[in-house]
């Protein structure tokens, strides 16, 4: 894109053109103010040629246009426009701020334990909002603290204020179910714990029990003979044995910071500086949107990959810690690990491999529905 200038010329005007015309000067525009005063657009690179070719008259620039006047508009202009948007970025952080919680529900002791909850995670007043996925991990990890008292949470941001809906977990009462079921273990395990609240108990602690053998019946007997169903309740806990293989890296990489850091900004996702490091975090990041423009503010912090090896204690460490993980995140609450043993390891280049037998006391118990009378067990009830 051409850049142009309109320029103001007095005095000799007849001559100043026929100078123009003879040396090839683009005249794109000529305007008579007076006999002895014009306005006339040419071409920016032209300027310096034209003040020569003009000595004798007096000549200044009244205006640019094109990318070149965009600049001179913006130089000019600069306070304004940093005034402006500084405006909106202070009217953007004040906004960002939360001035209250409103927590609804008819219970003040679940209104309470929420609030409890929220501040924990730092969800209270005069605190800066959250992104949508921060609050969706936060309110995910309140459900998972509390799963015998709410149902579902959600927490949405209405201008400064934050409004969370909560639903009661209302836990049925099991007196009030309908048939008959015996508690079965659904594994083979060592008894360890028993609970049993009704029906009628067939085993004791220190019992081993195999998978699907019946724990606490619902049938009730004198005598050998059965004089009644019910609806079976209570727990069942047990040592349970696993053996785990598993191939775990000795190789592994780590991120070591530099200490290099510096400021970047987008418009719309279109990074200003380009990258300086080829490993960088960003980190302290602030969004703003002004005008339809997406802004991000945030530093890049560098940092390097370096490539280390476990030595052998700590490769076996890890690799347990990595079986007993994945064995607590399936017990889900319901039992922990009590013991660990690895009882076979072989190491190639990269990897390590690990036979490991794990003792866990978990609960083993679990309803198993039947109809009197019939030999065949409804277990589409079970859990």
């Amino acid at each position: 894109m051409n850049n142009y200038i309109i320029i103001e010329v007095k005095s000799y005007i007849n001559r100043f053109i026929k100078k123009l015309v003879n040396n090839d000067i683009s005249i794109y525009n000529i305007n008579y103010l007076s006999k002895d005063k014009i306005l006339i657009k040419i071409n920016l690179n032209d300027y310096k040629t034209v003040k020569r070719l003009g000595y004798l008259s007096k000549i200044k620039i009244i205006k640019y246009e094109g990318p070149e006047g965009i600049k001179k508009h913006i130089k000019n202009n600069i306070y304004i426009y940093i005034i402006v948007l500084l405006c909106f970025a202070l009217m953007d952080i004040l906004t960002s701020y939360i001035v209250k919680i409103d927590i609804i529900h008819e219970n003040s002791q679940i209104r309470k334990l929420v609030k409890q909850e929220l501040e924990t995670y730092g969800i209270k007043r005069f605190t800066l909002k959250r992104e949508f996925d921060e609050l969706e991990t936060i309110k995910n990890k309140i459900l998972d603290n509390n799963r015998s008292k709410l149902e579902w949470i959600s927490i949405t941001r209405k201008g400064m204020i934050y409004e969370i809906r909560i639903e009661e977990r209302i836990i049925t009462d099991i007196s009030k179910e309908e048939g008959f079921r015996h508690l079965i273990s659904f594994k083979n395990a060592l008894i360890t714990k028993v609970i049993c609240t009704k029906g009628n108990l067939l085993v004791r602690s220190g019992d081993y029990v195999k998978k699907g053998d019946i724990l606490i019946s619902g049938e009730i007997k004198l005598y050998d003979e059965v004089k009644g169903n019910i609806l079976a309740t209570g727990e069942v806990y047990g040592d349970v044995w696993y053996t785990s293989d598993i191939s775990f890296p000795i190789y592994y990489e780590e991120k070591k910071y530099t200490g290099e850091k510096r400021f970047n900004l987008s418009i719309n996702n279109k990074i200003l500086f380009k990258n300086k490091y080829q490993y960088f975090d960003q980190t302290k990041v602030r969004k703003l949107k002004i005008l339809g423009f997406d802004f991000a503010f945030y530093n890049e912090e560098e940092y390097l990959i370096k490539t280390k090896k476990y030595n052998d204690k700590e490769a076996e460490k890890n690799a347990i810690k990595k079986v007993i993980l994945a064995l607590n995140k399936k017990l889900n609450g319901k039992g922990k690990v009590i013991s660990q043993k690895v009882l076979k390891k072989e190491q190639n280049n990269s990897t390590i491999n690990m036979r490991i037998f794990v003792i866990t006391n978990e609960l083993i118990s679990k309803p198993l529905y039947y109809q009197m009378g019939s030999e065949i067990n409804d277990t589409q009830n079970s859990s």
